[in-house]
């Protein structure tokens, strides 16, 4: 028996850096290229069990907390898939690797809950190995509601949707399922039925999508009817995808994955185009596009609006002396300084070494001891890498002073930022001056 483990961790930000995986692989070589993928591209520890007799001895040691289990069904002491029972009687769920797989094991296996089966028929099937533990990770956070009249239905597809590690949630009308949605604005699919009580499930689509686009949420008709147009309607209506009953639980399970990933992928896009790569910050056109609102309503409210712009001080002096990459660094150290002092108002990267950030609604007194004391803060928080400490220091003008528009505010903000460099910089420059 041995435990893969390492000194890196993945730098994934979904990392299962705390969870360990029980791996169950009679061939050494096979296990030892198993647990690598997952090690690497997801941090996670891998215990390796090459037979049934040491998948008994760790779980009668304890002490484990195991994320799943990748099991082969066919071992040398357990030639019959012995070990999923004992797996899952352990309270560990249970992905399926084996060589050879038929419709009678299919249905063996999944009657027991077994999450997912993998034919091992090239590095194919370790690649998806790899996905699949990422695809459960992040489903353990996202909420799929059920909308069906059938009680019986409801409990066997929240079975079959618990098996993938999704939190779910069942309506057995679709006015109870609007009104789920509006109490779980962060639910991420649904599954509805056309033929209910009172609306129908096409009528459902139109009023959510009149709420909520299909980037936003996934929605998949069902029907048990035999009638094919009604997926047509039900796409037209605003549907994702749409799936006939009775459906077996591989075919909703990559339904779901897919439509999940989807929304996944233009997420990822909106990201990209909306947020810094390097902080993690808004970038300059999320600011634009998010503050010109932001700025005409506060106008027009005569809320307290500041806006600031902020500079590292001799970035270039960085770059120069300490290459690009620990320039860079700085700037993700900057970005996260200002994510932990500016919690609750909106900081963005415009580009370079520049910042700005807008706060709403806080008296002048108070903004104003906020900007002087992220700039003491920044003098005192060095970047420490393994071979240096690096002081930096920042300059920042914050125009209190409300403009007729939100580029007004950010050129008056810019003039009071070069007093501030002018001045001897590490220094925030204020519009209404600072007493004294």
């Amino acid at each position: 028996m041995a435990i893969t483990r390492t000194h890196s961790r993945s730098t994934h930000p979904l990392a299962l850096a705390h969870r360990e995986i029980l791996l169950v692989e009679d061939q050494k070589s096979l296990a030892r290229m198993a647990a690598k993928l997952l090690h690497e591209r997801w941090g996670c520890q891998v215990l390796i069990a090459t037979d049934y007799s040491q998948v008994a001895a760790i779980i009668a040691q304890g002490g484990h907390d195991f994320f799943l289990a990748v099991s082969d069904l066919n071992l040398p002491d357990a030639p019959d898939g012995e070990v999923v029972d004992a797996l899952l009687a352990a309270g560990i769920p249970v992905v399926a690797m084996t060589g050879a797989f038929d419709d009678r094991q299919y249905e063996k296996y999944v009657s027991k809950g077994v999450i997912d089966y993998i034919l091992k028929d090239g590095p194919n099937a370790y690649e998806y190995l790899v996905r699949l533990v990422g695809r459960l990770h992040r489903n353990a956070a996202i909420k799929v509601l059920v909308i069906d009249d059938s009680p019986t239905f409801i409990e066997l597809t929240r079975k079959m949707l618990s098996l993938q590690n999704l939190q779910v949630l069942a309506a057995s009308d679709a006015e109870r399922g609007l009104e789920l949605l509006q109490a779980h604005p962060e639910i991420r699919l649904v599954l509805v039925d056309y033929v209910m009580p009172g609306m129908d499930g096409c009528r459902f689509l139109v009023e959510v999508r009149r709420r909520l686009a299909m980037e936003r949420l996934a929605i998949v008709g069902m029907a048990g009817d035999s009638d094919r147009r009604l997926s047509a309607k039900f796409l037209k209506a605003g549907a994702s995808d749409f799936i006939f009953k009775p459906f077996t639980y591989e075919e909703l399970t990559c339904r779901v994955t897919q439509n999940l990933e989807m929304l996944e992928s233009v997420e990822a896009m909106r990201r990209a185009a909306y947020f810094d790569a390097l902080t993690g910050l808004p970038n300059r056109r999320h600011f634009f596009d998010s503050m010109s609102g932001v700025h005409a309503r506060a106008q027009a409210a005569g809320q307290e609006l500041h806006v600031a712009l902020l500079d590292i001080d001799f970035f270039k002096k960085v770059n120069d002396t300490y290459g690009h990459d620990v320039g860079d660094l700085v700037l993700k150290h900057i970005g996260q300084l200002l994510m932990q002092h500016f919690q609750g108002d909106f900081v963005a990267r415009l580009g370079g070494e520049e910042f700005a950030i807008v706060v709403t609604g806080k008296p002048l007194a108070g903004v104003r001891a906020q900007f002087e004391g992220f700039r003491v803060r920044v003098a005192e928080s060095p970047l420490r890498t393994v071979q240096h400490s690096i002081g930096y220091t920042v300059s920042i003008g914050v125009n209190s002073v409300m403009k007729a528009d939100l580029d007004s505010s950010l050129k008056q903000a810019d003039e009071l930022l070069y007093e501030a460099k002018r001045a001897g910089r590490n220094r925030v420059v204020f519009n209404p001056p600072a007493a004294g």
